[in-house]
């Protein structure tokens, strides 16, 4: 028998990819993140696939190293990746409204964070609390911020739901007792409530006598 030689033989298979939108890039149904600069439509890049590894090659630099995933719709996420993208859209968002968002409403930075963990989009995030926030005032946005991190749920639309119901809250905390002062017959008047069951008798007669 002939010796094995002194190098493998690289039989990696070989994908050509070009980047869309996102840091995930598909191989064999399961989504690999690559670092944000890579998202450039012009570069074409190129998946290099063993059984073991998913590496992700920019000509000849490896971009992106992943264990390899042989479950179905899974995204496989290299931290450092979204913790790239993230900084490069606080900083888009700082130079222009999210500032304003910011200074308000502190925690905001850390709910966008969550929401874009998520796969929420952190620009469509921004304006929906810059609304609320005009809407409601940074004192209450910053309450339901804060509340809606708590539930875990980190969404603009979760704050929203926090605050109508703070809103309706803070209705019935203020509405003004009823003056029975020209009734005073009414001031112990009490109902009795009826048990539900009876509406059910009735609406089966109505029925049987149809």
């Amino acid at each position: 028998m002939l010796p094995l030689p002194a190098h493998r033989f690289d039989s990696d298979l070989l994908v050509p990819l070009r980047p869309g939108k996102t840091i995930y890039v598909r191989f064999d149904l399961n989504d690999y993140s690559i670092p944000p600069d890579a998202l450039d439509k012009r570069k074409n890049l190129m998946l290099a696939a063993s059984e073991s590894t998913i590496r992700i090659l920019d000509g000849n630099k490896e971009i992106a190293r992943h264990c390899r995933s042989y479950d179905r719709g899974q995204p496989v996420l290299n931290p450092e990746h979204q913790q790239e993208l993230l900084k490069e859209k606080r900083k888009a968002l700082g130079s222009t409204r999210g500032s304003r968002l910011s200074q308000a409403v502190p925690e905001s930075e850390t709910l966008l964070d969550a929401a874009f963990a998520r796969g929420e989009s952190a620009s469509r995030q921004t304006t929906e609390l810059l609304n609320l926030l005009d809407l409601y005032g940074a004192g209450e946005l910053r309450a339901a911020v804060c509340e809606a991190l708590e539930r875990k749920t980190p969404r603009a639309s979760s704050v929203e739901f926090i605050l109508n119901q703070r809103r309706r809250l803070n209705k019935r905390r203020t509405l003004p007792p009823v003056d029975l002062s020209r009734h005073p017959e009414l001031e112990n008047f009490s109902v009795t409530p009826h048990n539900l069951e009876t509406y059910d008798d009735l609406a089966k007669d109505d029925s049987t006598e149809q």
